[in-house]
């Protein structure tokens, strides 16, 4: 009984932690701002409107003729926000979103 009660405990403990998460202000990953900064000036160079950023979705096609500026890889082990920015084969700008590990030590080979 103490167990199934300790685990109700850590479940609203869990919860009140993602609703306090929730709320708090949204910190800017360097990396993601380096990249939408770098977009909007090319946006600006090339006389093209700075796309608006889309979240990936599994099965989403992407029609990428060019590469125009990805975020790099995140250091640590947890899954980061990473961005792509592509001139599609009709010359639009898209910018997507995406979750990837970092670049995490115990994933690398010792060799």
């Amino acid at each position: 009984m103490k167990r199934k009660q300790g685990l109700v405990a850590a479940v609203v403990l869990l919860l009140a932690g993602q609703n306090a998460l929730a709320s708090a202000p949204e910190v800017k990953d360097a990396r993601l701002v380096a990249h939408e900064q770098a977009v909007q000036a090319y946006a600006a160079s090339i006389g093209k409107p700075v796309p608006v950023v889309q979240d990936y979705r599994v099965g989403t096609s992407m029609d990428v003729a060019r590469l125009i500026e990805q975020t790099p890889q995140a250091r640590g082990c947890e899954a980061a926000p990473m961005l792509i920015t592509y001139e599609d084969t009709s010359g639009q700008l898209v910018t997507v979103r995406y979750r990837l590990e970092g670049q995490c030590a115990r994933f690398q080979s010792t060799r």
